[in-house]
């Protein structure tokens, strides 16, 4: 079950948000219940039986932070990398033994050697999230930077809450622990919550599904079909795709835990407005850039060990960033191209003084994250390098085969392409300094969600092209 869908907008959501402010009328100390069985059912309702798997985690995590604080440090230690591994060890089968597999069967290939076949692995939904979830309560409460939670029930409330599970942010129980514990829910903050959800939602389906078809077909057709022009629209419309559909779930999520009192961090920040790399990742997915800081690279050493070893730490981080998204050496590549491009950003500063600015650091910043994009979205390597190749004129056919690009700038795609480039360097903050009545700006905000959310729900009743490329990761 996904958010952009009409089961999840028309059936499950309505009857969670009733359920629960029922539930707190009734027995406020039963909320947490509440939304553990809601979001356990939600979870269920999308990964079978594999989603004991999820409730063991939440079982085995709050046991060993129970044990880790009382443990002496020899033992707390053991316990903490126990838990680590334990978590790590499932991510490690479900998302990687099949990718490992092929490529040492290929590799043995090569020299006569063979692997037995294994049968394909089914990856649970939000793996990928709840484990480094985990990984950053045992490392907290390791750490003495957080008490572990008082019961089962409040750290699987944390673990399970459905707004997050599935698509993030990556939220760390010292994030939300005091509201588990203790939140008071209002008229001001629910409609906050329907707002930013619904805003999510628009991002989502009115923009990301409209430029993410164009995109794949795109993506789909061969070197012979394609000219340099419909390259670069390919690489543009993808570039929008995930960055409104990844926004978009973050919305949705930061929304939906609005509305049942909670408050999660911000995940996304105006990312292609961005002078710099550095600066992209500060915008980008900023919980999980942050869960890689304080986890792998400050535990690497940072900058404190000198140039050399500050460099190889950002490629060691950033290939595992490349891999905690997929299985598969795009992902990897598009992981190292990022971090040769801070590495080299670093140096430059360092040894030349030159830092990227203003707007031709904005327009250099946009162009290579875009060619990284590329690399993300391809579905080999190759196919990545070759894209590439035609965005940059190389082995472009005289006369393509396939429709001319102005088949695929359909008045659809034009706007949807005007909003992204709009909503994405728009000056939020210059905004913000504008003073409006305070009725003015509900009516206004009320209207705009209600709008939204009527639009939203006719472009998904009649669309086919609804992916969850969430799922990947």
């Amino acid at each position: 079950m996904v958010f952009s869908s009409n089961i999840f907008l028309f059936a499950f959501l309505p009857v969670c948000l009733l359920g629960y402010y029922l539930t707190r009328l009734a027995t406020p100390k039963l909320r947490n219940h509440f939304l553990f069985a809601a979001s356990c059912f939600f979870y269920f309702w999308g990964s079978g039986q594999i989603a004991l798997l999820f409730l063991a985690a939440v079982f085995v995590n709050h046991f060993l932070a129970c044990r880790i604080v009382k443990a002496s440090p020899r033992w707390a230690k053991r316990l903490f990398w126990s838990g680590v591994a334990y978590n790590l060890g499932w991510l490690l089968y479900f998302k990687y033994l099949n990718f490992f597999w092929d490529n040492l069967s290929g590799l043995l290939g090569m020299f006569g050697g063979q692997l037995p076949q294994v049968a394909a692995i089914a990856l649970p939904v939000g793996i990928s999230f709840y484990t480094f979830q985990s990984i950053a309560y045992l490392a907290e409460v390791y750490q003495r930077q957080h008490p572990p939670a008082r019961s089962w029930l409040e750290y699987g409330t944390y673990l399970a809450f459905f707004p997050h599970v599935v698509a993030g942010p990556i939220v760390r129980y010292s994030d939300i622990d005091r509201e588990i514990q203790s939140r008071r829910e209002s008229v001001q903050l629910f409609f906050e919550g329907i707002w930013r959800f619904a805003l999510g939602l628009g991002k989502k389906v009115i923009i990301a599904n409209t430029l993410g078809s164009t995109a794949d077909t795109l993506f789909g057709l061969p070197n012979s079909e394609l000219s340099q022009s419909e390259a670069w629209l390919g690489a543009l419309c993808y570039t929008f795709q995930i960055y409104f559909d990844f926004s978009g779930y973050s919305d949705m999520a930061i929304g939906l835990a609005r509305m049942f009192g909670f408050h999660f961090p911000e995940n996304f920040n105006q990312p292609y407005r961005s002078q710099s790399v550095t600066d992209f990742w500060r915008r980008w997915h900023i919980t999980m850039s942050n869960w890689f800081r304080d986890f792998v690279y400050i535990p690497l050493g940072g900058n404190r060990r000198g140039s050399s070893r500050t460099y190889l730490n950002l490629w060691i981080v950033f290939f595992l960033c490349g891999l905690w998204h997929g299985a598969a050496w795009t992902f990897v590549a598009w992981g190292m191209w990022h971090g040769l491009l801070l590495v080299l950003e670093r140096l430059g500063k360092e040894r030349f003084g030159v830092a990227p600015k203003g707007l031709v650091g904005n327009a250099c910043t946009f162009l290579l994250v875009l060619i990284g994009w590329v690399l993300f979205r391809a579905d080999s390597v190759g196919q990545a390098f070759s894209f590439l190749g035609l965005m940059a004129g190389w082995g472009v056919s005289d006369a393509p085969a396939g429709f001319p690009v102005w088949y695929y700038l359909t008045p659809d795609v034009i706007t949807c392409l005007a909003l992204a480039f709009f909503f994405s360097w728009l000056p939020v903050e210059r905004l913000r300094e504008i003073k409006v009545p305070e009725l003015a700006a509900v009516c206004s905000q009320s209207f705009a969600s209600v709008l939204l959310l009527v639009y939203s729900a006719a472009v998904l009743s009649k669309a086919a092209f609804n992916p969850f490329i969430y799922f990947r990761f």
